[in-house]
């Protein structure tokens, strides 16, 4: 293994690499390469990590105690402690995990019938600075680790009987400015010799980060996209997403016409209402221009109030009005409806724990 790909999988407090956060192939070069080891290693750790979801080497019965040994002595599998879970009315769980250098991510399980939706984080805190998110209001703190992606998946996957058949990163962060570790996850996530969740029921969300969704679409498989677009008005976009001064609208628009091309598959378009900003019948036209000529599902979501910051949430009439205006002129129109805003799980709620230390979490 070269020394880059070494180093990104190194515990920030040891000088073990995180097995869990190797795709198959890093895996493979790993045990053979660096640890003299037969090929065959690979696909029996691949599938105690993935498949089966153990938290020590030493639990791995059919390789060799000398080389349990050998793997305990080099490697490290990532278990992410959960010091809070909360429990909203209608069944949604938000964790929140404790990771190695003491910050914290939220990660939500939704019930989705028939099956389970993870929302998971790509990132502690988040540098686009949305002003209706709580995360963005945080600031940043650094990018989470494959690995880190990954157990999160695992911890909420090995909390419930049900399988967790959809993936969403829609999570703290945006999984476009910490592309190579997303990357990296998507792949672990996909592969059949794992958890194995189809491409197809994986969905990406980002704000639009120049050259993100590009690479995306270099990706195999046909992940879904979502864009938290929220206006197709420019100036009333850069009010609410900052940083879309770095990827026009234009742009946008043509990043997102190319992703379809590449992939077939149908774009989301996610719109998050806020009273008097974006609600308007301006705001509603320039949307339907803006989508015209993009194969894409227009999601609304009504804001959920965050402590300090100065927005409403429209009330229900104001929000079927703006639907019923852009539909039928518009393909596809859907309402969200918010799970787990009570415990504040829902979109743009997540974050505020994430900077505390682990006493002031466990006491939560």
């Amino acid at each position: 293994m070269v020394e880059g790909e070494f180093c990104r999988h190194m515990s920030k407090d040891s000088k073990k690499v995180q097995v869990t956060g190797f795709t198959y192939d890093d895996l493979k070069n790993w045990v053979t390469v660096d640890l003299g080891m037969k090929p065959y290693r690979a696909q029996q750790l691949f599938s105690w990590i993935h498949l089966k979801r153990v938290n020590s080497f030493h639990q791995m019965t059919d390789i060799s105690l000398a080389a349990r040994n050998e793997l305990d002595r080099t490697g490290e599998i990532t278990d992410l402690e959960i010091c809070n879970a909360v429990t909203a009315d209608d069944g949604t769980v938000k964790y929140s995990f404790l990771l190695k250098d003491g910050e914290i991510i939220e990660s939500v399980l939704i019930p989705d019938s028939p099956g389970l939706t993870a929302c998971i984080s790509t990132q502690a805190g988040c540098r686009c600075g949305c002003t209706f998110c709580q995360t963005g209001r945080g600031g940043f703190r650094r990018n989470l680790q494959t690995d880190e992606i990954v157990a999160q998946l695992y911890g909420l996957q090995n909390r419930t009987h049900s399988r967790i058949s959809n993936v969403v990163l829609m999570g703290m962060g945006e999984p476009m400015d910490n592309f190579p570790a997303v990357s990296d996850a998507l792949s672990i996530i996909t592969d059949d010799r794992g958890i194995c969740i189809g491409a197809r029921k994986i969905t990406v969300s980002t704000v639009g980060i120049p050259g993100g969704i590009e690479q995306l679409a270099k990706l195999n498989g046909q992940y879904g996209l979502a864009v938290s677009l929220h206006s197709a008005v420019e100036s009333t976009r850069l009010k609410l997403v900052p940083v879309s001064k770095a990827l026009p609208l234009p742009l946008i628009k043509r990043d997102l016409l190319d992703y379809y091309n590449r992939k077939g598959r149908r774009i989301t378009l996610e719109y998050c209402l806020i009273a008097g900003i974006n609600d308007t019948v301006p705001e509603a036209d320039a949307l339907i221009e803006f989508a015209a000529d993009i194969e894409c599902k227009i999601n609304l979501l009504v804001y959920n109030p965050i402590e300090g910051v100065p927005y409403v949430r429209p009330d229900a009439e104001s929000v079927n009005r703006f639907m019923h205006y852009l539909y039928p002129r518009c393909q596809a129109v859907t309402l969200r409806r918010s799970r787990g805003s009570d415990i504040a799980a829902a979109c743009g709620q997540l974050g505020p724990g994430f900077n505390r230390t682990f006493s002031s979490c466990s006491d939560s």
